[in-house]
């Protein structure tokens, strides 16, 4: 056995349209012998021992076994499964040894959203074994899966359509439209890219943390390597999607953060690694643990490397030299005040001196080093190791202008002056402590006037104020924000009320009766979260669409179903108008070891026997009578798609 698996292995290495990246695409090996293809079958009759076991003599003719062939390269012992992530640890390597930035494997998760209950589950529910699909897919398992999707269910929500409860038609989609799309995230993305490619100025996402305690340890297939696949291409999608300009923040906790900084070094480049935020997420300690977590962490990645040097030599990013300062605090505000009339209004004084370091052995900046004398008449020099602020012109020209403080009694060492009227804001260090940044307690309350306070035990929202402040420091009004783990709508909200454009992509059929539902009481002008700070009056709209389902529906009804009967007619539904792999063989599904199976079992079977690349309705079948798309939703996706009529 051992030997013909060598053997046939370096044969199929001689063609390349067997291989990618040096692993054997076992999908493609599998099609060639189904179609006869000679090519293959030229590859195979080069080995005796080869076609000895697969090739059978009648009347003077060689006939090729496919059959068994499939049989044999089907065995786990030749090629692994399809969806068999790589185990990446330090490094990123899998088995192969190959990075995980030259697989082109993506992770598909449906139809739980990750971390997160079905909303509305009730306190049994929760008790139960959750299962949670997942699916990692091989390149040659690819074929239209990134292809741009046809959206149904379009609606339009403004003051109006929510006081009636009745949405509006869209017709036609603007560029100045918000976007709430319901549907897997990566699929959604991949068809926001010909309409937003490069037009996204923030990307805020809250991921799933993998921490055991969400969705993922039901599924034992989905581990540490398979949530990196899982994120590696969506980060990918998301890069394109940003302008030059722009950046991506990423909340995770200590599970994933350090393997995520060096995938995102990985996918932005790590001259684009902006910064690595600690959020204070709780006023107090965990009583339960001995070191309990009292921050979550926020990484961020910019686009694109500027043109502005840095002391140490590296440059800043585009994103640095374009951000907005923050607006000071009452406190820091209470700071300025004008205790000698001083004709410009209230001001502060900060240090007048700048380190000065040696180079071999010679202090640097010697302009900088002078003699300043006080009005009292007392000499002041720079202290051992700085210098003063300024050259000896320049403090002049502060000294003569007033911004220059000596104390109220004219001894001290100079000051230099700042005054409120001049103050452009503060920069943003990399500490964001809960008075500045809200709570997750907070945040559970802001979600519990939306939707009530056992629904909202279901989520683990993030507080509006820390959305406030990634929005403010990385986006100007009109700005486009996107979200694709959008959840209970926080970070719509708030950039609706900042005045940004915003696209969010949620998954879960909470979306109805909560991220829906948040926005229609923010466009009525709900005044919770940030409302007062902003000034938020309510007003604007935004457009709902969902990608319309096709093996997506199935998986629905897999997830729900009882029983294995219901298994048997939903696997019949789906060979009437879905579409199962190519390479499933129907004659599983009606033998008893398929009804043998445990119930959960027989749903993993079913659902990895769906195509995913068939999971939405492709653009190109818009016009398929099969899938039955209402007229409206064909105008309004060709609208989006830009697609004339």
């Amino acid at each position: 056995m051992q030997n013909l698996l060598k053997n046939l292995e370096n044969l199929l290495q001689q063609d390349q349209s067997f291989i990618s990246d040096g692993t054997i695409l076992k999908n493609a090996v599998v099609e060639a012998a189904l179609n006869m293809e000679p090519r293959l079958l030229e590859l195979l009759m080069q080995s005796d021992t080869i076609k000895a076991h697969f090739f059978t003599e009648v009347a003077g003719a060689l006939v090729f076994d496919k059959v068994k062939f499939q049989d044999f390269v089907s065995n786990k012992a030749f090629l692994p499964d399809s969806y068999t992530a790589f185990k990446n640890r330090i490094g990123l390597t899998g088995e192969s040894g190959d990075y995980l930035s030259q697989s082109r494997e993506v992770v598909l998760a449906w139809p739980y959203k990750d971390c997160v209950l079905e909303g509305g589950m009730t306190k049994e529910d929760r008790k139960r074994d959750e299962v949670f699909w997942n699916t990692t897919l091989a390149p040659d398992d690819i074929t239209r899966l990134f292809e741009p999707k046809v959206l149904t269910g379009w609606e339009r929500w403004d003051a109006e359509a929510v006081e009636a409860g009745k949405a509006k038609p869209v017709g036609e989609v603007s560029d100045d439209d918000n976007l709430l799309i319901k549907g897997n995230n990566l699929l959604a993305l991949h068809s926001l890219k010909k309409r937003y490619a490069g037009k996204v100025k923030l990307i805020y996402i809250d991921p799933p943390y993998n921490t055991g305690g969400d969705g993922f340890r039901y599924n034992d297939r989905f581990n540490h390597s398979g949530w990196l696949t899982f994120m590696l291409s969506r980060l990918e999608i998301a890069r394109e999607l940003l302008t030059h300009d722009g950046a991506i923040f990423i909340t995770l906790d200590e599970t994933e953060t350090h393997y995520c900084k060096v995938l995102g070094d990985e996918v932005f480049g790590r001259e684009n690694f902006v910064a690595h935020i600690a959020w204070q997420k709780r006023t107090s300690p965990d009583n339960r643990v001995v070191l309990g977590d009292g921050f979550d962490n926020i990484l961020v990645f910019a686009r694109t490397v500027g043109t502005t040097k840095r002391e140490n030599g590296t440059y800043k990013t585009v994103f640095e030299e374009k951000a907005n300062r923050l607006p000071l605090t009452e406190k820091q505000r209470a700071e300025y005040s004008n205790r000698d009339n001083d004709k410009n209004g209230d001001w502060v004084h900060r240090d007048f001196t700048a380190q000065n370091k040696k180079k071999n052995g010679v202090l640097g900046r010697p302009d900088q080093i002078y003699k300043i004398v006080s009005p009292s008449g007392d000499e002041h020099w720079p202290p051992e190791g700085r210098c003063w602020g300024a050259t000896e012109p320049e403090y002049w020209k502060l000294f003569n202008d007033g911004r220059i403080w000596f104390g109220a009694k004219g001894t001290n060492a100079p000051r230099k002056k700042l005054y409120l009227k001049e103050e452009k804001g503060i920069q943003s260090w990399t500490w964001w402590p809960h008075s500045e940044a809200g709570t997750n307690e907070q945040a559970k309350k802001e979600l519990q006037s939306h939707i009530g306070a056992d629904a909202a035990s279901d989520f683990t929202p993030k507080p509006e104020k820390l959305i406030e402040r990634m929005l403010h420091i990385g986006t100007n009004k009109g700005d486009i924000v996107l979200d694709f783990f959008v959840g209970s709508g926080t970070t719509a909200a708030v950039a609706h009320k900042m005045g940004r454009r915003w696209l969010a992509i949620e998954q879960m059929d909470y979306i109805q009766y909560v991220t829906k539902r948040r926005m229609h009481n923010v466009v009525n002008g709900e005044q919770g979260g940030v409302s007062e700070d902003v000034k938020w009056p309510g007003g604007g709209s935004f457009v709902y669409a969902e990608l319309a389902a096709s093996n997506a529906a199935f998986a629905d009804r897999i997830e729900t179903a009882p029983d294995i009967a219901t298994l048997q007619t939903i696997h019949a539904d789906i060979q009437a108008t879905g579409y199962l792999r190519y390479d499933v063989s129907n004659k599983a599904f009606d033998t008893d070891d398929f009804a043998a199976l445990p119930v959960g079992d027989a749903k993993r079977v079913l659902m990895d026997s769906l195509d995913a690349n068939h999971l939405y309705v492709n653009l190109g079948s818009l016009g398929d009578a099969d899938f039955d798309i209402p007229e409206a939703d064909m105008r309004a996706t060709r609208s989006f798609y830009g697609i004339e009529p």
